[in-house]
């Protein structure tokens, strides 16, 4: 094992870009490229491109350390051409070393790594594979400049985050993991408005719904984007599963413009939301056949609010019948043929622009700036998952008194998962399913 690895796994490093997973058992392993994923590709989210402009020599360090770890013979960054200053100040940077820049259209989802690996390498991952099955390594920017401090023996206490839409001040700061999401909101001056506002975590396309404010900032969250709640994205998201279930079964009309829009089918998967639709009028084994059309659905939610003219949601059809195959430990055949990118694939990459009007966020689209005034709150609350895999073990009780990087959570033995680490010097005041602080 390199050393930089066992660093890594001290340190609580997970996948910042969303997924949350460990980063010493991704860089346990050897690989030709790797792939730094600077696309963001979220509207209104900036928290990577603002990360890369003001910490740019830790996402430099960072790339040099997995590059040595993993034996990389390239580096990549990929990043949005838009992002113009960035790039300029990364040529400054990689003068002289062999870190390469790859520049992306302004499109979404740029930063999906099935996307990202086929539009800087020209590979495709395999079906059900990883990156590393075709010598890549993936790593967000953020998990790149993390990996810098853990190699300083700094664990993960902190995260950074875009705060935009509705609020008065926007912009991107980074936060003590397991603040609660109200004091963020209080740090940005509020709503703009006094109607009763939701948040969805992560951003406005794979975000998820946020009514409860009380709920912490995780070591995977990438934004909050608020919004008064009779917005169409928010009444979207409250709408219930059979809710949803009923209106497709009445009004699909098979119409495949989910489908043709579906980035992972135009990098050649068997991937086919419109055919997902038709699961939803059967039952039992014919269920099951329509359903295997959404195995390789990353979820982005093209399909459902963007292709879709009737505003149905071909994605939660995909995400239903994943879930039945799992649950049914059905057996997934890829189809024997080669894996080919759509002739159409370079031609149907959907801009930021269009999608955030299509979305109804133009009135909310204004770039949210790094500011460094540090967030101060009265307690975290962290929980002991915010990974794949298992939770950590709590290793501090009710009372005990910790400081800010003190390992509160560890994996257990045997198990895939990350360690937890305080993120403010205070008093426990809960253990449960997460660790409450109470600030000094």
């Amino acid at each position: 094992m390199h050393p930089l690895v066992d660093q890594v796994r001290k340190a609580g490093v997970v996948g910042a870009g969303g997924a949350g997973f460990p980063a010493h058992i991704k860089y346990n392993t050897r690989a030709e490229i790797l792939l730094a994923n600077g696309a963001e590709c979220e509207p209104l989210l900036f928290k990577d491109k603002e990360l890369m402009r003001v910490f740019g020599e830790e996402v430099k360090k960072g790339m040099e350390l997995v590059t040595e770890a993993v034996g990389a013979s390239r580096q990549i960054l990929g990043i949005k051409a838009k992002n113009t200053e960035v790039i300029g100040q990364f040529h400054r940077l990689f003068g002289g070393t062999p870190i390469e820049i790859f520049e992306m259209g302004d499109y979404y989802p740029a930063g999906d790594e099935y996307v990202l690996v086929y539009e800087a390498t020209g590979r495709l991952i395999p079906y059900g594979g990883y990156p590393v099955n075709i010598g890549c390594v993936v790593s967000n920017v953020e998990t790149l400049v993390n990996v810098a401090l853990a190699a300083l023996d700094v664990p993960v206490t902190e995260k950074f985050i875009t705060v935009a839409g509705a609020v008065q001040t926007p912009m991107t700061i980074k936060v003590p993991i397991g603040t609660p999401v109200s004091e963020v909101l209080a740090h940005v001056g509020g709503p703009t408005t006094s109607e009763p506002v939701a948040a969805l975590d992560g951003g406005a396309m794979m975000g998820t719904l946020l009514t409860d404010f009380s709920r912490p900032v995780t070591k995977t969250s990438g934004g909050y984007i608020v919004l008064p709640q009779d917005h169409i994205l928010i009444r979207r998201r409250m709408q219930s599963i059979p809710e949803i279930k009923k209106i497709g079964q009445s009004a699909c009309d098979q119409c495949t413009y989910c489908t043709e829009f579906c980035p992972r089918y135009l990098l050649g998967y068997e991937i086919e939301p419109h055919k997902v639709m038709r699961s939803l009028g059967f039952a039992g084994e014919k269920d099951d056949f329509w359903g295997k059309y959404a195995m390789n659905c990353c979820e982005c939610n093209l399909c459902s609010l963007f292709a879709c003219p009737e505003d149905l949601d071909p994605k939660q059809a995909c995400v239903r019948s994943k879930t039945n195959i799992r649950l049914k430990n059905l057996p997934y055949e890829p189809p024997n043929r080669p894996l080919q990118a759509h002739p159409m694939q370079a031609h149907r990459k959907v801009s930021i622009h269009k999608l955030t009007r299509k979305l109804g966020l133009l009135p909310y689209d204004a770039h949210a700036d790094w500011h460094d005034a540090r967030l101060e709150p009265s307690k975290v609350i962290i929980p002991l998952q915010q990974h794949l895999g298992a939770p950590a073990e709590a290793a501090v009780k009710e009372g005990d008194r910790v400081s800010v990087g003190q390992p509160i959570g560890f994996i257990p033995e045997g198990a895939m998962g990350a360690n937890i680490h305080a993120s403010i010097s205070g008093t426990v005041t809960a253990v449960d399913d997460s660790v409450t602080i109470q600030a000094e």
